[in-house]
């Protein structure tokens, strides 16, 4: 499933780059559960369904390929799979224009300081993107700081070099 979703999220990059359309859509399907649960019901028509689309895209001004992909979803029953290819079709965006997401776990709050040395490090190890962070304060880290970037880790916290020292402790 996961990788159709990677599929469906490149086809709609391909036919709308504008990710604020995309998050319209997003929006619409979050803000309004109903609606994902109707055209995901088999007992109701396709003929219903692709109604109901028609009629959002007119109130919303719903762009035509991204009317057109709903319908699609709908006629191959994958419009659960909508949240999954919308978190797909934002990684490819930030990819495409280079943006890269990273979470920055410190046990408490950190001081400005701690931030820029985590922020200099982001940089110097990803100098062509455009680096977008997120903070989190997790108390079960103690001290120090992990920072994840997509499926990398790099990990500074105390428990984390706790770790690393058995390990080396253990490999002699």
């Amino acid at each position: 499933m996961m990788q159709q979703a990677i599929n469906y999220a490149k086809a709609l990059y391909e036919l709308i780059p504008d990710k604020d359309a995309v998050d319209a859509v997003k929006e619409m399907f979050t803000g309004t559960p109903l609606l994902a649960r109707v055209l995901e019901d088999p007992m109701v028509s396709l003929k219903k369904k692709h109604q109901i689309i028609e009629d959002l895209a007119r109130k919303t001004e719903l762009a035509g390929h991204l009317k057109n992909f709903l319908k699609y979803l709908c006629d191959h029953r994958d419009v659960h799979m909508l949240p999954a290819i919308a978190e797909e079709y934002d990684a490819l965006w930030e990819e495409k224009h280079n943006i890269l997401q990273a979470t920055l776990l410190y046990a408490r709050s950190p001081e400005e300081r701690e931030l820029d040395e985590a922020k200099k490090f982001l940089k110097k190890k990803y100098p062509d993107k455009e680096i977008h962070t997120t903070l989190c304060i997790q108390e079960e880290l103690l001290g120090g700081l992990c920072i994840h970037v997509g499926h990398t880790e790099y990990d500074w916290s105390y428990e984390g070099r706790l770790k690393e020292l058995e390990r080396k402790l253990t490999v002699r």
